[in-house]
């Protein structure tokens, strides 16, 4: 019996086909009975990932959604904790394996080891050379003036224990992005300068490797990387699917304001006429003195929302009180 696809082998497939790594134009056009002979076609469905820049967000589907949060999530960290104005933007995902991705790395900078418990394996931050650099120059009182400059040189033991403090905000950022998934806690295990030494599953491991471009104001202030197997996002790869139904039933910004703007309250103001007096005469005003409003009994009431006349309205009484009875809007003196 031939094996069957399980669903996750049949979306890669079709994402695999629609981004035209699989030539779908040799159809046999025969008809029935009359086909040619066909060759069985291997798929390499990580080998057509590695070769395709957008690959990390077709393996598991709207997690540019969590890294987008967690990136402004991690800038406003940055900016609050070291205040310096930072910017986080996410740039892309792509797959790789465990040792590859590793190696491009060339061994600089640091990387923090997390646990992500729940969920397993945990995942890798790695800070470059000049992200490394301008945090520690920052977090030791560098001037603003002072140009962002990477060292080409290993971070110290020293260097990284300071660090440990950026790389810990991570933990709570990270958390937050992806609370609508997953109630994940991450924790920094260890900060490393050795990346031998980095070890959290086989080489050969699928990974996702997204990659932030972070600015310190206007200046370039270095690259940050997560390495995340794919192995620790599979678990919940269909949670990440009810994102996008769970965003388009939530009110949106626009409608949120719309409906609190109903309940906000106004000052609604009754006119019947209205005159302009100097001061000297409202200094000699006195009990007993008579001001002509200039006021048509017969002609309609303004009726002003704030300070903008907005209807139109004869006075009366109701239930003995004075009242008004609304005839008509501004450019529109039929009742209704």
């Amino acid at each position: 019996m031939e094996p069957i696809l399980s669903k996750e082998e049949i979306a890669d497939l079709l994402a695999a086909i629609r981004v035209g790594a699989i030539n779908v134009d040799a159809i046999d056009d025969k008809g029935p009975g009359q086909g040619i002979q066909k060759t069985a076609l291997e798929v390499d469905l990580i080998g057509l990932y590695s070769r395709d820049e957008t690959s990390g967000e077709m393996r598991i589907p709207n997690l540019d959604i969590i890294l987008d949060v967690f990136a402004r999530n991690f800038g406003t960290s940055l900016t609050n904790t070291l205040q310096r104005t930072f910017q986080v933007e996410r740039e892309d995902i792509v797959t790789n394996n465990f040792q590859n991705s590793l190696m491009e790395l060339n061994n600089k900078g640091a990387i923090g080891i997390y646990s992500t418990d729940p969920l397993k394996y945990g995942c890798l931050f790695h800070f470059d050379n000049l992200l490394a650099f301008t945090l520690l120059e920052i977090m030791l009182g560098s001037s603003h003036a002072n140009e962002l400059l990477a060292l080409d040189r290993n971070l110290t033991p020293i260097e990284i224990n300071i660090l440990k403090t950026s790389m810990t905000g991570i933990c709570t950022d990270l958390g937050k992005a992806f609370a609508p998934v997953a109630a994940i806690k991450p924790q920094l295990v260890k900060a490393e300068n050795n990346f031998r030494l980095v070890n959290i599953v086989d080489a050969e491991t699928e990974v996702l490797v997204a990659t932030f471009q972070i600015r310190a104001g206007s200046e370039q202030a270095g690259k940050l990387r997560m390495i995340i197997p794919y192995l620790t996002l599979e678990p919940i790869r269909e949670k990440f699917k009810e994102i996008v139904s769970v965003t388009h039933a939530s009110y949106t910004w626009g409608t949120t304001f719309a409906k609190e703007a109903l309940e906000m309250p106004f000052l609604l103001t009754a006119r019947s006429g209205s005159l302009n007096l100097s001061i000297r005469d409202i200094i000699n005003l006195k009990a007993g003195d008579i001001i002509d409003l200039g006021y048509d009994p017969n002609r309609p009431l303004d009726i002003l929302v704030e300070d903008k006349q907005k209807f139109y309205a004869v006075p009366g009484e109701r239930d003995g009180k004075k009242a008004f009875h609304v005839t008509g809007s501004l450019g529109n003196s039929v009742g209704e």
